[in-house]
């Protein structure tokens, strides 16, 4: 599991003794911000409060489902990742792509943003990666299940199927059932019609655009397996209260799809390091880059640590893209008032696709500055001006669900490969 989905599978930021993980300050984050209880007299973030610890400072909420000292459970990274949300988890969620999170702080929550530096020696005590973790509490369950059978069971044979799978369709057909019946159809009634074949559903077995093949077809048969065992009626929902699986099956889907870390407990100040936006964006551009194994990448990408650690700040000329604000909302209701809104719309889309075209240019210039004459990096700044988007949140999704996806507008998957 760690071969495969460790953190140092995916496109991260990081040094010789540290991972670097990023966290879009949220609205409650946000209050407390303006309400100065996670800075320090100098004006500094320098600590992160957790779900529950808000929560209990409201009398009129009920006692909180888990307390201060629980330990993390595959229930509780449950209850906290997305939309099973729960406001009283220990659970503080970071992300691994830069792009991800400027996504979330730029569209959702008011662009402010920390880095969380992670010792590569305490990896895995407090912080973790979500989908892995996730993946391991249910191997775990599956295979201490399997471990009971007896070994002339039938059930066997089907999961040695999975297991021996090499590819996404050998184990479709390993998991599909079907089934006839010689009954009468009644409408009435729900019983299959009568000599046709059925097959069982298994849309829960699919390729994921965050994992690579290999990582796809591993947590397939960990997901497969678990569908069989379900299905016969020999494993009950592994969260309790619900129905069946289909709610954790996705919400591992969406903890890959936003490289999510759960730091379990409060962020403190040594952990904390106080980042410009702007940062955030040239770290997001980085792991835009084509080929992030190369040596040239990850030297570029510590560059830019040590500036942020060292507490430099980037100064925005003022007649750059950067410092103008987006179209104004006048133009937005015109535009939306005129009688052909979908060609509005696009023009609309237009602007917000060219600044961050534009944006990508002008960081690529802010890069030069950072790392002075070497001549180094010079084809991997040259590569993000001409190759990579700034992250427009207007240009990836609305509340209409239009625009471009993530992967269209960045032209990469989370894993930083290239489409």
């Amino acid at each position: 599991m760690e071969k495969l989905f460790g953190i140092n599978n995916f496109n991260i930021i990081e040094d010789e003794e540290n991972y670097y993980f990023f966290r879009a300050l949220n609205m409650a984050d946000n209050k407390d911000l303006e309400e100065g209880k996670i800075l320090d007299d100098a004006g500094d973030i320098v600590k992160i409060r957790t779900d529950r610890e808000r929560y209990e400072e409201n009398p009129e909420n009920e006692a909180p489902k888990y307390s201060k000292d629980a330990e993390i459970s595959l229930e509780q990274a449950y209850d906290h990742i997305k939309e099973n949300y729960r406001k009283d988890t220990n659970c503080i969620s970071l992300s691994s792509n830069c792009n991800v999170s400027i996504l979330y702080g730029r569209g959702s929550y008011k662009d402010i943003y920390i880095m969380v530096k992670v010792p590569k020696n305490e990896f895995g005590k407090n912080v973790f990666v979500a989908g892995q973790y996730l993946l391991e509490e249910i191997a775990r369950r599956v295979d201490e299940y399997i471990f009971s059978l007896n070994a002339d069971n039938r059930l066997l044979e089907i999961l040695a199927q999975i297991d021996n799978s090499k590819t996404l369709d050998e184990m479709i057909k390993a998991i599909e059932t079907r089934y006839t019946t010689k009954e009468k159809f009644e409408l009435r009634k729900a019983k299959p019609k009568k000599g046709i074949s059925y097959r069982a559903p298994i849309i829960r077995i699919s390729n994921w655009q965050a994992l690579n093949r290999e990582q796809s077809l591993e947590r397939n048969k960990i997901v497969a397996k678990l569908t069989v065992l379900e299905r016969k009626g020999k494993m009950r929902p592994i969260i309790l209260k619900t129905l069946n699986n289909n709610r954790l099956v996705q919400t591992i889907e969406n903890a890959f799809s936003s490289l999510e870390l759960i730091h379990y407990g409060g962020i403190g100040k040594n952990e904390i390091i106080n980042v410009q936006k702007e940062i955030v964006d040239i770290f997001a551009l980085l792991q835009q880059v084509k080929g992030q194994e190369l040596k040239g990448v990850r030297d570029l990408k510590r560059e830019v640590i040590r500036f942020a650690i060292e507490g430099r700040k980037i100064k925005i000329p003022e007649d750059s893209i950067l410092s103008k604000d987006d179209m104004s909302i006048k133009e937005i209701h015109r535009l939306a008032n005129e009688k052909d809104k979908m060609e509005n719309y696009n023009e609309r889309q237009k602007f917000y696709l060219e600044k961050s075209k534009e944006g990508a240019k002008e960081f690529a210039k802010i890069i030069e500055k950072i790392v002075g004459d070497n001549h180094k990096y010079s084809k991997i700044i040259q590569y993000i001006s001409n190759n990579c988007f700034m992250i427009e949140p207007s240009i990836v999704t609305n509340k209409n669900n239009m625009g471009i996806k993530l992967s269209e507008a960045i032209s990469l998957n989370l894993n930083g490969k290239r489409k």
